[in-house]
């Protein structure tokens, strides 16, 4: 409550003032929906906002833009910068904040040992999506939106994997939602739905090859560990080993940086695997961060993937033979 409060003081207070909504790298629905909700938000009180996002909008998220405009890596000229979804920095590469700018930081993510640097904090790590807290803020504000409410659900949606990853706090916010707006679950199913031309699906079927043909494996008791690299699109490489019969994936790329994706069944979360926490393990290895959900985490860094790779497999290892 007190955060909210504050936040809304804050913004009550700085109706003269522009800002920036900052998303992290390929933004997903869940950040650039809670951006998109938010910048309603500003607009209904006539303040001055604008969207950026770091290097890209995934493909699940495109669509989103019929609602508003993104700017991929923006200069940050606004006066306040409003982060969303995004528990580093190095997410936000090449954007650079200046240290003179008021920051807002509004993530459903555990806060690493290196947290962003913020003047106001919405963080709730029980949430499982950033769009429930942006709408908890809203409601408070007392400001109800249909487009807002779209956005919301489109990051609720993708964020929860339609709903498995949903907790009963999720529902009671999908409840409200649903009863107040005359939206269907199949309308938001198809806002996300990947956008994709001809060029770009070959490029991804290309990756997704390319990562089967790399791709090596690990017997732990009656369980597969699926790893391999790739040039890009990690997280669809890790989801496509899962659908192959892996129990957990973790998929590397070096271009442009370290990233790193892993992906796990159900089950395994069910033991106590989180693979969220695995990879903030990682994040020193590769001189940058890691983190994310106990199913599907992510990590992004400078250097030295062939040493987190192997950390993040013998982990793995350990924590597998350890199930029953």
């Amino acid at each position: 409550m007190r955060g909210k409060l504050r936040l809304k003081r804050f913004i009550e207070a700085s109706r003269e003032k522009s800002f920036l909504l900052l998303c992290h790298h390929n933004a997903d629905p869940d950040s650039l929906g809670s951006a998109i909700a938010f910048s309603r938000y500003l607009d209904s009180l006539g303040i001055e906002n604008r969207i950026g996002v770091a290097q890209s909008v995934s493909s699940y998220a495109k669509r989103l833009l019929e609602f508003k405009s993104a700017e991929v890596n923006p200069a940050v000229e606004e006066d306040v910068v409003v982060i969303f979804d995004t528990s580093s920095m190095e997410q936000l590469e090449p954007v650079e904040i200046p240290p003179d700018r008021p920051v807002i930081l509004i993530d459903h993510h555990a806060e690493k040992e290196r947290p962003i640097r913020a003047d106001i904090r919405l963080v709730d790590p029980s949430r499982s999506s950033t769009a429930e807290i942006v709408w908890e803020f809203l409601e408070y504000a007392g400001f109800y939106d249909e487009t807002a409410a779209r956005a919301i659900l489109a990051g609720i949606v993708t964020d929860t994997a339609s709903f498995r990853f949903a907790n009963a706090d999720t529902f009671e916010i999908l409840s409200k939602i649903l009863r107040r707006f005359e939206i269907s679950i199949g309308e938001i199913q198809a806002l996300v739905a990947p956008v994709s031309d001809e060029n770009v699906d070959q490029s991804k079927r290309m990756a997704i090859l390319k990562a089967c043909q790399r791709m090596e494996l690990k017997k732990v008791g009656r369980f597969i560990i699926a790893y391999s690299r790739v040039s890009a699109y990690e997280s669809l490489a890790c989801k496509v080993f899962l659908q192959l019969g892996a129990d957990v994936a973790v998929v590397g790329s070096e271009k442009k940086g370290v990233r790193i994706s892993a992906r796990a069944k159900d089950q395994l979360v069910k033991k106590g695997l989180h693979l969220g926490k695995l990879m903030e393990k990682v994040g020193p290895i590769i001189d940058g961060s890691g983190g994310g959900h106990a199913g599907a985490a992510g990590a992004n860094g400078r250097e030295n993937l062939d040493k987190a790779m192997e950390l993040l497999v013998g982990e793995l290892e350990r924590f597998l033979r350890g199930v029953e």
